[in-house]
């Protein structure tokens, strides 16, 4: 077995052919593909986890899920127009720890995405305004005590979890 993790992401991936798709569908996805730079599979795979996360429990009814798919459509849909802005997007992480000096030194806003843990160390309310375009899809955000929770929040999307820095040392 490959220790290397592009070889293991590319092992748990295969070609699969599904019978009934609608072809209006199909041709939409295949068109934001294009628009947005990613593949029709890379697409297909983030629609079917947004919509199996929506699902919570398998015993939820599918009905639900469908309402909660359409309430979050219009997000998705704009994650993808967010992607041709003028911004640096750092996304697909597990965990990331970001400093001022790092996030002003890209020149232009951030759009963090896709991330399970981000620790913004030394963030402050002008560089939160001026370097970071958004946060979406973040499971664990970590911030210093001195930034405004409320303006964090106005640049969140679908972040489960908003912690305090600790400063204090184990």
């Amino acid at each position: 077995m490959s220790s290397n993790p592009q070889d293991q992401n590319n092992n748990n991936k295969k070609t699969i052919t599904v019978r009934g798709v609608d072809r209006d569908l199909y041709n939409r996805i295949v068109n934001l593909a294009r628009q947005s730079g990613k593949t029709v599979g890379e697409i297909m795979n983030q629609a079917m986890s947004t919509f199996l996360g929506l699902a919570g429990k398998a015993g939820e009814k599918i009905d639900n899920v469908v309402y909660k798919a359409r309430e979050t459509g219009s997000a998705f849909i704009e994650g993808f127009k967010e992607a041709r802005k003028d911004v640096v997007v750092i996304s697909d992480i597990e965990e990331l720890e970001a400093n001022k000096n790092e996030i002003v030194s890209l020149g232009k806003p951030v759009l963090f995405r896709n991330i399970k843990k981000l620790v913004l160390e030394d963030v402050d309310d002008d560089t939160l305004d001026r370097y970071i375009d958004s946060i979406v899809s973040v499971d664990e955000l970590v911030i210093p005590r001195s930034l405004n929770k409320f303006k964090v929040l106005q640049k969140c999307k679908f972040v489960k979890r908003i912690r305090l820095l600790n400063f204090e040392t184990p």
